[in-house]
């Protein structure tokens, strides 16, 4: 996943430039970006279980849903993803230049 790397450095969310030290926190930190607005709750993609904290929600992702249960394709590399945050940022990253000019 080019933009959520090693533990250790810093890791923006390209979607609003807050820093988190973990790709962790920042996955956990997209999935809010994929609820915002819609009133405090955090909707499993798959299986649609509904969780108070995005963290409880990337848990049950991690432990529930493998690699195959990822609904988003990116058309820019072969990477498939839980959220539509994810995708975006992904898309992002991989053409800055193309997504700069919007």
């Amino acid at each position: 996943m080019g933009y959520v790397s090693e533990e250790g450095i810093n890791h923006e969310c390209k979607l609003c430039n807050q820093m988190f030290d973990s790709p962790a926190k920042l996955l956990c930190h997209l999935i809010e970006h994929s609820f915002e607005g819609m009133g405090g709750t955090f909707k499993c993609p798959v299986c649609f279980t509904v969780f108070v904290q995005a963290n409880k929600l990337q848990q049950h992702i991690f432990a529930v849903h493998g690699q195959e249960d990822k609904i988003y394709d990116c058309s820019q590399c072969p990477q498939k993803f839980f959220f539509q945050t994810e995708l975006q940022v992904s898309i992002n990253f991989l053409s800055p230049t193309q997504n700069s000019r919007k």
